[in-house]
Protein backbone atom coordinates (compact mmCIF):
# COMPACT_ATOMS: atom_id res chain seq x y z
CA UNK A 1 0.00 0.00 0.00
CA UNK A 2 1.11 3.49 -0.78
CA UNK A 3 1.13 6.27 1.71
CA UNK A 4 -0.52 9.36 0.36
CA UNK A 5 0.34 11.82 3.15
CA UNK A 6 4.10 11.59 2.73
CA UNK A 7 5.82 14.54 1.01
CA UNK A 8 8.92 14.36 -1.08
CA UNK A 9 12.12 16.27 -0.11
CA UNK A 10 12.36 19.98 -0.83
CA UNK A 11 13.50 21.00 -4.25
CA UNK A 12 14.57 24.64 -3.60
CA UNK A 13 15.26 27.45 -1.15
CA UNK A 14 12.74 29.25 0.95
CA UNK A 15 12.31 32.99 0.68
CA UNK A 16 13.93 33.50 4.11
CA UNK A 17 17.03 31.57 3.05
CA UNK A 18 17.36 33.66 -0.12
CA UNK A 19 17.00 36.94 1.81
CA UNK A 20 19.63 35.89 4.37
CA UNK A 21 22.03 34.80 1.62
CA UNK A 22 21.52 38.13 -0.20
CA UNK A 23 22.15 40.05 3.03
CA UNK A 24 25.42 38.19 3.67
CA UNK A 25 26.53 38.73 0.07
CA UNK A 26 25.64 42.45 0.25
CA UNK A 27 27.66 42.96 3.43
CA UNK A 28 30.65 41.15 1.91
CA UNK A 29 30.47 43.26 -1.27
CA UNK A 30 30.22 46.51 0.71
CA UNK A 31 33.28 45.50 2.72
CA UNK A 32 35.22 44.79 -0.48
CA UNK A 33 34.14 48.11 -2.00
CA UNK A 34 35.34 49.98 1.09
CA UNK A 35 38.66 48.14 0.98
CA UNK A 36 39.20 48.89 -2.73
CA UNK A 37 38.29 52.55 -2.21
CA UNK A 38 40.76 52.97 0.66
CA UNK A 39 43.48 51.14 -1.25
CA UNK A 40 43.03 53.40 -4.28
CA UNK A 41 43.19 56.50 -2.06
CA UNK A 42 46.35 55.24 -0.33
CA UNK A 43 47.97 54.45 -3.65
CA UNK A 44 47.26 57.96 -4.95
CA UNK A 45 48.59 59.57 -1.76
CA UNK A 46 51.72 57.44 -1.92
CA UNK A 47 52.36 58.39 -5.56
CA UNK A 48 51.90 62.11 -4.83
CA UNK A 49 54.17 61.98 -1.76
CA UNK A 50 56.80 60.15 -3.80
CA UNK A 51 56.66 62.85 -6.47
CA UNK A 52 56.91 65.56 -3.80
CA UNK A 53 59.94 63.80 -2.30
CA UNK A 54 61.62 63.68 -5.72
CA UNK A 55 60.92 67.39 -6.30
CA UNK A 56 62.44 68.35 -2.94
CA UNK A 57 65.51 66.16 -3.47
CA UNK A 58 65.96 67.51 -7.00
CA UNK A 59 65.87 71.11 -5.77
CA UNK A 60 68.45 70.41 -3.05
CA UNK A 61 70.76 68.66 -5.52
CA UNK A 62 70.42 71.60 -7.94
CA UNK A 63 71.39 74.02 -5.15
CA UNK A 64 74.33 71.82 -4.12
CA UNK A 65 75.72 71.95 -7.65
CA UNK A 66 75.63 75.76 -7.74
CA UNK A 67 79.00 77.32 -8.43
CA UNK A 68 78.36 80.54 -6.51
CA UNK A 69 77.99 80.25 -2.74
CA UNK A 70 77.49 84.01 -2.31
CA UNK A 71 74.34 84.11 -4.48
CA UNK A 72 72.52 80.99 -3.28
CA UNK A 73 69.75 83.03 -1.66
CA UNK A 74 69.26 85.30 -4.64
CA UNK A 75 69.37 82.46 -7.16
CA UNK A 76 67.16 79.88 -5.48
CA UNK A 77 65.03 81.30 -2.65
CA UNK A 78 61.33 81.60 -3.35
CA UNK A 79 58.14 79.72 -4.09
CA UNK A 80 57.43 77.91 -7.34
CA UNK A 81 53.82 77.24 -8.27
CA UNK A 82 54.67 76.09 -11.78
CA UNK A 83 57.48 73.55 -11.66
CA UNK A 84 59.13 72.83 -15.00
CA UNK A 85 59.96 69.34 -16.15
CA UNK A 86 57.20 66.78 -15.80
CA UNK A 87 53.57 66.59 -14.87
CA UNK A 88 53.80 68.56 -11.63
CA UNK A 89 50.45 70.33 -11.80
CA UNK A 90 49.20 71.24 -8.35
CA UNK A 91 52.58 71.00 -6.66
CA UNK A 92 54.10 73.98 -4.87
CA UNK A 93 57.80 74.06 -4.01
CA UNK A 94 59.14 76.59 -1.52
CA UNK A 95 62.88 77.07 -1.00
CA UNK A 96 64.08 78.80 2.17
CA UNK A 97 67.77 79.73 2.40
CA UNK A 98 69.28 81.03 5.63
CA UNK A 99 72.91 82.13 5.77
CA UNK A 100 74.60 81.69 9.15
CA UNK A 101 77.79 83.56 10.05
CA UNK A 102 80.15 84.62 7.35
CA UNK A 103 81.51 87.87 8.74
CA UNK A 104 85.24 88.14 9.51
CA UNK A 105 84.59 87.92 13.26
CA UNK A 106 82.48 84.72 12.95
CA UNK A 107 83.96 81.28 13.37
CA UNK A 108 81.24 79.71 11.20
CA UNK A 109 80.01 80.26 7.69
CA UNK A 110 77.32 77.98 6.29
CA UNK A 111 73.91 78.07 4.65
CA UNK A 112 70.84 76.11 5.73
CA UNK A 113 68.62 75.15 2.80
CA UNK A 114 65.06 73.93 3.41
CA UNK A 115 62.75 72.81 0.61
CA UNK A 116 59.04 72.31 1.29
CA UNK A 117 56.86 70.64 -1.36
CA UNK A 118 53.08 70.44 -1.01
CA UNK A 119 50.05 69.42 -3.01
CA UNK A 120 46.43 70.26 -2.07
CA UNK A 121 45.39 66.66 -2.77
CA UNK A 122 47.62 65.39 0.07
CA UNK A 123 47.43 66.60 3.65
CA UNK A 124 51.14 65.97 4.38
CA UNK A 125 53.98 68.08 3.03
CA UNK A 126 57.49 66.96 2.24
CA UNK A 127 60.27 68.93 3.94
CA UNK A 128 63.97 68.38 3.29
CA UNK A 129 66.79 70.35 4.88
CA UNK A 130 70.51 70.38 4.21
CA UNK A 131 73.49 72.42 5.31
CA UNK A 132 76.00 73.73 2.79
CA UNK A 133 79.39 74.89 4.00
CA UNK A 134 80.96 77.92 2.43
CA UNK A 135 83.17 77.29 -0.56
Amino acid sequence: MRQRGRRRGRAGFTLVEVVVAMLILGIALLGMALFVSRMAHSTTDSRLLGTADELAADRIETIKTSTSYATLGADFQGTETSIPGGDYAGFTRQTIIKHVGGSPSDSVDYTVVTVIVSNPAVRDTVRKTTVIASF
